[in-house]
């Protein structure tokens, strides 16, 4: 159900969210849910306005039933930088805001919700800062760690790690219910939304990749100048193998040497981009001279 709109950007309340406030105001749970989901708004919030400031659109921001979303436009294309500020807008929310509840716990008469508000905002940042994609914590890494290796690279990395994560919530169910005789719930769904996630991220790493890329030819002409790295490539190398190594916030020239090591040419990263549907990832770079 779609509640309004905020400067284009539009909030969405999920049916099934819905649904579950009216159930738990059945169970006259609904003050504590609506804390929950109070918690995740700002959450989300904090996310929008920082795309926002970034000069991205924020298109939707919709409440889930175990959480939510901002639907950013262009969030492929952001770079490195910009994507670790994004992600760490959240959990800095929601940390600022488990604070400024801490320390007026004292002063509120309704001292349960107000400390239950306390623990969820906290929660909410600490869990959202597990070095685990698509959790802030693991897309903020991926992004430290792509301005060393590029994004398909750090992308693998923290989607193994991701996997990890979730395995070691699983050995968390296993021990509970082994020793204690407790299933609990909420960490199976954690465990399988983080390796479906993974997962799903590693399939449109490649994709991401090349957005990326293409869309530097037009950063390069609007700002007139790019920090630029060098690379001396075999004439017989893979492209595909020196493709892997551009990096989104650099410009490119690749120096052509042949078995001698006698310099053959050179190519520049859009003449690489350019011949790469003709030639294809498996031709050789001395093929594009």
């Amino acid at each position: 159900m779609r509640v309004g709109k905020v400067r284009n950007t539009q909030f969405i309340l999920n049916n099934w969210f819905l649904v579950l406030i009216a159930i738990f105001a059945v169970a006259g749970m609904a003050q504590k849910v609506l804390l929950v989901f109070g918690s995740v708004l700002w959450h989300e919030f904090a996310h929008a306005v920082a795309a926002l400031a970034l000069g991205y659109k924020v298109r939707e921001i919709e409440l889930l039933p175990f959480g939510g979303v901002a639907r950013i436009d262009r969030l492929g294309e952001a770079s490195a930088k910009s994507e670790i500020l994004m992600a760490a807008a959240g959990p800095a929310a929601s940390m600022v805001l488990a604070a400024a509840i801490y320390l007026t716990i004292d002063l509120t008469p309704a001292n349960e919700y107000w400390q239950f508000f306390y623990e969820i905002n906290l929660m909410l940042a600490l869990f959202n800062l597990i070095p685990a994609l698509p959790l802030d914590g693991g897309r903020i890494l991926r992004a430290v760690l792509a301005l060393q290796c590029g994004y398909g690279k750090a992308t693998l990395v923290v989607a193994n790690m991701s996997r990890a994560v979730s395995g070691g919530l699983m050995v968390k169910v296993l021990y509970d219910y082994w020793f204690f005789q407790l299933l609990n719930l909420s960490l199976i769904i954690a465990a399988f939304f983080l390796y479906v996630a993974a997962k799903a991220e590693l399939k449109v790493a490649g994709y991401r990749t090349m957005r990326i890329l293409a869309n530097k030819k037009a950063d390069l002409c609007s700002r007139g100048y790019m920090p630029t790295t060098h690379y001396t490539a075999m004439a017989n190398a893979s492209v595909r193998d020196v493709v892997k190594l551009f990096e989104p916030e650099r410009y490119h020239i690749i120096l052509i040497v042949d078995e001698s090591y006698r310099i053959r040419g050179s190519l520049t990263e859009t003449e690489v981009w350019e011949a790469l549907p003709v030639r294809g990832l498996y031709a050789k770079m001395g093929d594009f001279l």
